[in-house]
């Protein structure tokens, strides 16, 4: 089968490697689609942890074609989407935090070809309510309401600001929305991400290079500031500002991934007489059955915007990093 390597840098090359064949406990995808996330693009700039030669990619989705000893063969023909990693289920992680921190079971990567090899475990069947290219959108959903389920019961009618228009951005206004938030304000320089706001809910739509976002966020709640402020994009700059807006008892929310080793520019003084809480998104484990059920509720239309064969992978991932659009897959075998 076909790969595409990531060599390092912005190297990738594609390779023929030999069929893989499931082992016990394991399934053989035929992957459909493999979404392009941004710690893809970090990884090729340095700016996240990896270890080249690697096959990237995550977000994948497709059917099982053949499955291992011990697993159920009912499984074949049916599109599945797979969390990170497999829980083992007995180390403190998984019994205590979350499945995502599993001590003994290694992260999955590999969605950057035409065949994946994942343990049953990581298994989740996709609804047929959801085509597989959407389906493949399933695990950056998860993060983002991982993240959410975190702040527990959202305050009905509370104002929120989301920064940052690309998929993590427009999940987060739309879970919000559903979850019974009030005003919703998305901040975006890119026009075509910005505008598809309104489709997930945003109710005010900002630009920042033409109204300061602290000016706005003042204005509209009489200086008090959001309730929520997120983060989505990965820029610490970014998170310093957005604390700035956040009323006292609010919550600072980081979707965007800053690159590793970011330090965070913040006043702790007003963090800590306006009793602000600050939570991160990876628990994405936790909440992939919850992502499945909730995609169907998103309008969805227009996200993806553009398919690539995998020998074009290097062109897209420099396309994707160009934050032109909002989501690029990856088709194997188109």
């Amino acid at each position: 089968m076909r790969v595409a390597t990531w060599r390092g840098g912005s190297e990738i090359t594609i390779d023929t490697v030999p069929d893989p064949r499931p082992a016990p406990g394991q399934v053989l995808i035929k992957v459909h689609s493999s979404g392009i996330c941004g710690t893809d693009i970090h990884k090729t700039q340095g700016l996240f942890p990896g270890i080249p030669p690697e096959v990237l990619g995550h977000e994948f989705v497709g059917p099982v074609v053949e499955v291992g000893e011990g697993v159920d063969p009912k499984l074949i023909g049916k599109n599945i989407a797979c969390t990170l990693n497999a829980s083992c289920g007995e180390c403190q992680s998984c019994m205590t935090w979350s499945a995502m921190h599993c001590e003994r079971e290694p992260r999955l990567a590999g969605g950057f070809a035409e065949y994946v090899i994942v343990d049953q475990r990581q298994v989740h069947i996709v609804p047929n309510s959801l085509d597989p290219e959407t389906a493949a959108m399933t695990e950056p959903a998860a993060c983002v309401i991982s993240t959410l389920n975190m702040l527990g019961e959202i305050e009905a009618g509370c104002d929120v600001l989301v920064v940052g228009g690309g998929l993590l951005g427009l999940l987060t206004v739309g879970v919000l929305k559903l979850r019974g938030a009030g005003r919703i304000i998305l901040s975006e320089p890119n026009p075509t991400r910005l505008s598809m706001g309104r489709q997930f809910g945003a109710d005010i739509l900002n630009d920042p290079t033409e109204v300061d976002v602290v000016d706005l966020v003042n204005d509209l709640t009489d200086g008090h500031g959001v309730k929520i402020g997120v983060e989505a994009v990965g820029v610490p700059e970014l998170v310093a500002n957005v604390s700035k807006m956040i009323r006292p008892r609010g919550n600072l929310v980081l979707v965007g991934v800053s690159p590793q080793g970011s330090a965070l520019p913040v006043d702790l003084y007003d963090f800590h007489y306006k009793e602000i809480t600050m939570s991160g998104a990876f628990g994405a484990g936790d909440a992939f059955g919850e992502a499945l059920e909730t995609l169907p509720n998103l309008n969805l239309a227009g996200v993806v915007s553009g398919r690539f064969p995998l020998e074009r992978t290097a062109e897209a991932l420099q396309i994707s990093s160009s934050g032109t659009g909002v989501k690029y897959m990856i088709a194997p075998h188109d």
